[in-house]
């Protein structure tokens, strides 16, 4: 039996001492970074720009209630940017034409159908718009 108690104890000591040590080199890790005053006195405030649609969606509409099982996805946008088109059953990446029209044929599921356009701007900042296409074999009346 004093075998094991001077095994916990001897144990014990270790484990403390590596905790310990880990302590110390957090503490002396985080008293080492470098303060920038400037950066510390100015608060984070939302800018006030004002935030631009790269691309606009001509059809199908947000919500739009059709019984085809294909359609066409048309808009416009900055020429010469690519427009990424992200579905339940296709992912497309299409170029926008030099005068600023795009267009793809898009597959629907039936039921919702939710599709996401990102277009890649040419100063590499992206721009995302999602919109919802509901699929029914038969519309109400």
């Amino acid at each position: 039996m004093r075998k094991e108690v001077l095994y916990a104890v001897i144990f014990g000591i270790i484990l403390g001492g590596v905790i310990l040590y880990g302590i110390r080199l957090a503490n002396n890790s985080a008293n080492i970074l470098p303060v920038d005053d400037e950066a510390a006195s100015v608060s984070a405030q939302p800018s006030q720009t004002p935030v631009t649609e790269s691309f606009q969606i001509i059809t199908p509409q947000n919500h739009a209630v059709l019984t085809e099982k294909s359609i066409s996805l048309t808009g416009t946008g900055l020429p010469g940017t690519s427009l990424a088109i992200v579905t339940e059953l296709d992912d497309l990446i299409i170029e926008i034409s030099p005068e600023g029209s795009f267009s793809a044929q898009i597959n629907l599921l039936g039921g919702e159908n939710t599709i996401t356009l990102t277009n890649l701007l040419s100063d590499y900042t992206t721009s995302s718009q999602t919109f919802t296409v509901i699929q029914s074999s038969t519309l109400p009346e």
